[in-house]
C-alpha cells in the first residue's frame, strides 16, 4: 500500500503520518532519506519480507523524483513493480513540494497507484475546516460564535490547533467561549502582526489596545516588546532577503521558518523600506533596555514609547 504526502507545512505531514501508523497498527517506521540513500538499499529493505513478517512501514523522505527538480534519479518504476506485492508493506514517500510533477507519466502513474495528501500550510479558510474537521474527530459541537473565537485566536499552526481541540474536548463536547477563554492557549502571532501593522499606519490607539489585550492575558510587557521586536525583526530579514533576489521558499529554509509566515511577511514587506525597519528596532532595544534596567514603569513606559515610536 503506497501514500504520498506532498507539501510545505512539515507539521500537517508529521499529523498524517502518525494518522497512516495508527490506521496500520504501526509502532515503529523505518526512515530514509532519499537524498542520502541508495535507492538499492530501500529496494532491499521492500523486499526483505516474508510471510512471517509482521507489517512493515518505509518513510521516504525528500521524495524529489516526485517533483519537477530531481535531485534523487531514483528509478520509480522499481517503486511502481513492488507496489501490492505485499499485503504487509506499507510505503510513504514525502515530498516537499505544492505540487506533484505528474508531466512525468511515470509520477502520474505513481500517484494513480497511491493515496495522496496534500499537505499545505493553512490559511484563513483551509484554517476553519480544520478545526471543524479535529473537532467532529473529537466528538465535538461547535456553535458559530465557538468556531469564531477560536480561529480568531489559534494561530495557523496545525499541531497546536490539534493539541488546543484536544484539550478543550476533554472538558466539553459542546464548548461555550467562556469554556475557551478558559482552556485555549491564544496564539500571539496574529495579534503581533496587526501591532507591527498599526505601528506603521501610526495608530496608536490600535497598537495600544493590542498591548492592554496582552497584559489582559497576563503577559509581562518585556514578552510583549521581545514579540514585537521578534516580529519586526524577522520582516527586515524577509524585506532584505527579498531586495537579494531570494524566493520566498528559499527565505524559509534560510531562516527555518513556517512557508506560510514568510509568505505572510512578504507581502507586509513591501510596505516599509529597510531603514523604517531598522529604526524601529533600535526604539525597542532601547526601551527593552530601560525595562530591565528599572528605568521606567512597565506599563506607563509603554505608552510612553509608543508616543515615541510615532514620532519617529
Amino acid at each position: 500500500m503506497n501514500y504520498i504526502l506532498h507539501g510545505t507545512d512539515t507539521s500537517r505531514i508529521e499529523q498524517r503520518m502518525e494518522a497512516i501508523k495508527r490506521k496500520h497498527d504501526i509502532q515503529q517506521a523505518l526512515d530514509f532519506d532519499c537524498q542520502q540513500t541508495e535507492q538499492a538499499m530501500i529496494l532491499h529493505e521492500m523486499d526483505s519480507l516474508s510471510i512471517f513478517d509482521e507489517k512493515k512501514m518505509i518513510v521516504l523522505h525528500h521524495c524529489t523524483f516526485l517533483a519537477m527538480k530531481d535531485t534523487t534519479k531514483y528509478d520509480i518504476e522499481a517503486f511502481i513493480k513492488r507496489t501490492d506485492a505485499s499485503d504487509q508493506l506499507i510505503m510513504v514517500f514525502c515530498a516537499d513540494c505544492e505540487k506533484l510533477y505528474e508531466r512525468r507519466k511515470i509520477v502520474k502513474k505513481l500517484a494513480s497507484l497511491s493515496t495522496v495528501y496534500a499537505c499545505m500550510p493553512l490559511d484563513d479558510q483551509s484554517r476553519r475546516s480544520f478545526v471543524v474537521e479535529k473537532a467532529k474527530a473529537k466528538g465535538m459541537q461547535l456553535d458559530r460564535q465557538t468556531l469564531d473565537w477560536i480561529c480568531s485566536r489559534i494561530g495557523y499552526d496545525s499541531l497546536h490547533i490539534e493539541s488546543e481541540i484536544e484539550k478543550l474536548s476533554i472538558y466539553s463536547k459542546k464548548p461555550t467561549v467562556a469554556d475557551c477563554q478558559q482552556l485555549i492557549t491564544p496564539e500571539p502571532t496574529d495579534n503581533i502582526f496587526k501591532m507591527v501593522d498599526a505601528l506603521f499606519s501610526r495608530n496608536a490607539l490600535l497598537l495600544l489596545s493590542y498591548y492592554r489585550n496582552f497584559r489582559q492575558q497576563n503577559m509581562e510587557p518585556v514578552a510583549i516588546v521581545a514579540l514585537l521586536a521578534g516580529q519586526i525583526r524577522f520582516l527586515f530579514q524577509v524585506h532584505v532577503y527579498l531586495e537579494s533576489g531570494k524566493s520566498q521558499a528559499e527565505i524559509a529554509k534560510i531562516l527555518h521558518a513556517h512557508p506560510y509566515r514568510v509568505k505572510i511577511n512578504a507581502q507586509r514587506a513591501q510596505n516599509f523600506t529597510s531603514q523604517e525597519l531598522m529604526d524601529q528596532l533600535v526604539l525597542l532595544a532601547t526601551f527593552d533596555q530601560e525595562m530591565k534596567r528599572g528605568q521606567v514603569d512597565k506599563d506607563d513606559g509603554f505608552e510612553q514609547f509608543v508616543l515615541k515610536m510615532l514620532e519617529a
